[in-house]
């Protein structure tokens, strides 16, 4: 009884506070639903300026499965953007154990998702980021990470930042 009572109100909290916010674009999907990440394949279209819609991915994925699954929605999706290496298109925040997908440790076990990942990276589809608090929870050290993984202090605090920025939260 009381774990429903507390689910109620972690949905009514999320609710009210997703709903709040002027910066957030919904689109349609069962993220909400499923315990996968999940984003939409919707083609982009250009904006008034003549400019294509960034978009920001909210990452916390606890299976390999998953972070290839997403890995292949973002080479989808990316037939749809036009790429720049300054200016990716797609964000990738990683705040959770997929960090650890990354490590040196554990590149021979995970070695495809980290070089389709850097792919996407040198060829300015994807920028990836990981949340350094979540490092240091994860007891990683920086340096265990690839080179094209940008740190952050605090992964929500870079997805508010890049939303702030224009950017639409998947």
């Amino acid at each position: 009884m009381l774990r429903t009572i507390l689910t109620f109100f972690a949905y009514a909290i999320f609710f009210f506070t997703t709903i709040s916010s002027d910066n957030i674009h919904f689109i349609n999907n069962s993220f909400a639903d499923s315990p996968s990440a999940s984003i939409s394949l919707n083609p982009v279209q250009k904006t008034a300026q003549g400019s294509q819609p960034q978009y920001v991915f909210d990452v916390v994925i606890h299976e390999p499965e998953e972070m290839d699954k997403l890995l292949t929605r973002i080479e989808h999706l990316s037939s749809t953007l036009t790429t720049n290496k300054n200016d990716p298109r797609l964000a990738l925040v990683l705040h959770g154990p997929e960090i650890a997908f990354f490590t040196k440790n554990n590149y021979s076990k995970y070695m495809k998702l980290v070089d389709r990942a850097a792919g996407l990276d040198k060829k300015g589809i994807i920028d990836v980021k990981v949340c350094d608090t979540m490092i240091q929870a994860l007891d990683i050290d920086g340096s265990d990470l690839p080179e094209f993984v940008e740190h952050v202090p605090f992964g929500p605090a870079e997805v508010d930042r890049l939303i702030e920025q224009g950017f639409i939260k998947m």
